[in-house]
């Protein structure tokens, strides 16, 4: 949440955070008074703690206010209050104690007091030995530097706190400079040194990361110069000497100290630090076939930086081969991403997510962090992580993720590098990230992967039934791929056989082999994770035989209000359980059906499962008689023909 003055530039550096967690993004309050900016900078400013009327007054006007003064800044706060009122439902956020304001800190982040405690936590980091942790730390709070602070508000407190916040950003960035210098990247900070100090040749500390980068890169003469010009301009601007510091160091560059060396290389010789090259990702699969559409359109997604790193989600039921497809994808475009390619399984298909801390730490080592100087916190881990990534060309392939609170850490930020995430379900939380639904295979493509498994000369004998195997497996790869170890198995029987056979073990109210259990697993797996009355919806739309099901007729056969009865379809499509269709109906995959009714006959029981049918064949009576005998056409999401009496002849049974 940011709060802007009439123009983007009068930015009060703040944000608020929301009651349960994230950030208010995009709520913006326009405060058109530069003395009621004032206020709000001041009461921000306290930290959260109160502030009597004449502190206020002081700041805004000095030692010269109005008469009216108090009664100006009991307007000021009335309106503050409600334009945050109006932003946060209701909370009128800045309170009056014993008649002194205050705006609590509770879920209120400064921008400034962030950088201020970036600061300290990178001093802390450097003084403790770890130089990488400092830079990514300091780095972060010097990215929430935007423009002149303060801009717009006038009055003696925040001019003063206009120089505080020049300061601490001086301090930052020669923090910044410092921890960057001793982790050995000198080379890399000669031209931010040198910009720095052209825009502030009087700081000494400037001067001095500057002479020692230079030094450590093996130019001693550039080095030299850089304090000669320092001694005339100080000379020159304030009539003074050097300080201590910058003479010290002049006089060990003089005589080359050894201690001046950068650690683990000779200064004279142009060193790039050798950092690894991860290659995480896993094998592909040699039968891989199809997904050309997905494969197309997952790299052009991948290749429209824009100024940022991209990330693309892939989303499917489970043995759809949404993993193999991120691995087959991410193994073409290795070489777009020379810097390396980093894997991690986040364990939702194992049902015991992975902790983004620990993945966080095996990246960073993976990327030439020592352990030791891996920090403890998942924040400051993340911090370093996209420190790392900066200026780097590297794809990570994020498997079976289950959160946002999961993934978010684990992501790049800086454009050059990637990210494909794979997951169960479209994961909201993600904004900005486009989501492709991977289902089932082209049935070209199901019979060509049967022939590259089970042999090319043994599915060409039989083309007709092995598309009926295919059909059977309802196009998904792991069910095809079952289907192919059972011809190998059997390599006597014909291909009509094991599809008539593999189509009753589906098909039979009780698992009867091993194969149906791994073909189920997946759908289990995402039938487990529905809230009950999804589940159970799941299950009894199940059992009608009609091929299709609209919302009226669902809504009829679960009893529910039909709003209810969409919303719960829609679930069950974010779900990967139902596919939608043309004209708003809503189909199972065959292999989804048949797992379905098998759970509705055991978990929902045979009474329940005749009243779906008592319910759909009185709503098909009721509302699809013209459909059936008139010269009307059905609506745009009237069931077919065949599926109503179907559904009509199996209630009557």
């Amino acid at each position: 949440m940011t709060v802007d003055g009439t123009d983007g530039d009068n930015r009060l550096w703040f944000t608020l955070l929301g009651p349960v967690r994230g950030w208010l993004d995009g709520v913006e309050l326009q405060l058109a008074s530069p003395d009621q900016r004032a206020v709000l900078a001041f009461l921000l400013l306290r930290e959260g703690r109160p502030a009597v009327a004449e502190e206020l007054i002081q700041a805004l006007w000095g030692e010269d206010p109005p008469r009216s003064a108090h009664g100006i800044l009991r307007t000021y706060v009335y309106r503050l209050r409600r334009l945050f009122s109006a932003a946060l439902d209701g909370d009128p956020l800045i309170a009056s104690v014993g008649g002194s304001y205050v705006l609590p800190t509770a879920g209120v982040s400064v921008d400034a007091l962030v950088l201020q405690q970036r600061v300290a936590d990178g001093r802390r980091a450097r003084a403790e030995g770890h130089p990488v942790l400092a830079a990514a730390v300091l780095r972060e709070g010097l990215e929430l530097w935007q423009g002149t602070p303060l801009a717009g508000v006038r009055g003696f407190y925040a001019d003063q706190q206009r120089q505080w916040l020049e300061r601490l950003n001086e301090e930052a960035q020669e923090e910044c400079f410092a921890a960057d210098v001793e982790r050995g990247a000198h080379r890399e900070v000669i031209s931010g040194l040198t910009q720095a100090m052209a825009d502030s040749p009087l700081r000494e500390r400037l001067r001095e990361l500057l002479m020692l980068a230079l030094y450590r890169s093996g130019r001693q003469a550039e080095a030299l110069d850089v304090y000669n010009d320092g001694y005339r301009v100080l000379d020159t601007e304030l009539g003074i000497a050097p300080g201590a510091a910058l003479r010290e160091l002049h006089g060990r560059i003089l005589r080359a100290d050894p201690a001046l060396e950068p650690p683990g290389g000779d200064r004279r010789e142009p060193r790039t630090p050798a950092l690894p090259t991860p290659a995480q990702l896993p094998p592909d699969i040699p039968d891989f076939i199809g997904r050309e559409a997905e494969i197309d359109r997952l790299t052009g997604l991948l290749s429209a930086h824009e100024g940022r790193a991209p990330v693309v989600g892939l989303t499917g039921l489970g043995g759809t081969g949404t993993s193999a497809l991120a691995v087959h994808a991410a193994r073409r475009m290795s070489d777009r991403f020379p810097d390396g390619q980093l894997y991690a399984d986040l364990g939702a298909s194992r049902g015991a997510p992975a902790d983004p801390a620990e993945v966080l730490a095996g990246f960073l080592r993976a990327s030439g962090v020592r352990t030791a100087d891996i920090p403890p916190g998942l924040g400051e881990r993340a911090a370093l992580w996209r420190t790392i990534l900066t200026g780097r060309n590297a794809l990570i392939l994020l498997d079976h993720a289950v959160d946002d609170g999961q993934v978010g850490p684990l992501l790049p930020a800086a454009a050059g590098s990637a990210a494909i995430i794979t997951s169960g379900q479209r994961i909201s939380g993600l904004p900005g990230v486009p989501w492709i639904t991977v289902d089932a295979l082209r049935p070209e493509d199901s019979v060509g992967l049967l022939a590259r498994i089970a042999g090319a000369d043994r599915i060409a004998a039989e083309p007709g039934p092995a598309g009926r195997l295919a059909a059977v497996c309802s196009h998904q790869p792991l069910a095809l791929r079952v289907a192919a170890a059972r011809l190998l198995d059997r390599p006597r029987r014909s291909v009509a056989e094991v599809a008539a056979q593999l189509d009753h073990d589906l098909r039979s109210p009780v698992a009867l082999h091993d194969d149906c259990a791994i073909i189920d697993r997946p759908i289990e797996t995402a039938h487990h994770r529905l809230d009950d009355a999804t589940a159970a919806a799941f299950r009894l739309l199940a059992v009608p035989d009609g091929g299709c099901v609209t919302g009226p007729a669902a809504a009829a056969a679960l009893e529910l209000p039909e709003d209810r009865a969409l919303a719960v379809l829609d679930r069950l499509v974010d779900a990967h359980l139902l596919v939608p269709a043309d004209g708003g109906r809503y189909r199972y995959h065959g292999l989804v059906k048949a797992y379905a009714r098998r759970q509705a006959e055991s978990a929902d029981g045979p009474e329940r499962c005749r009243a779906v049918l008592r319910g759909l064949a009185d709503y098909y009576l009721a509302s699809a008689r013209g459909a059936l005998y008139a010269a009307a056409a059905p609506g745009p999401a009237a069931p077919a023909k065949s599926d109503i009496l179907t559904v009509l002849t199996q209630a009557a049974r």
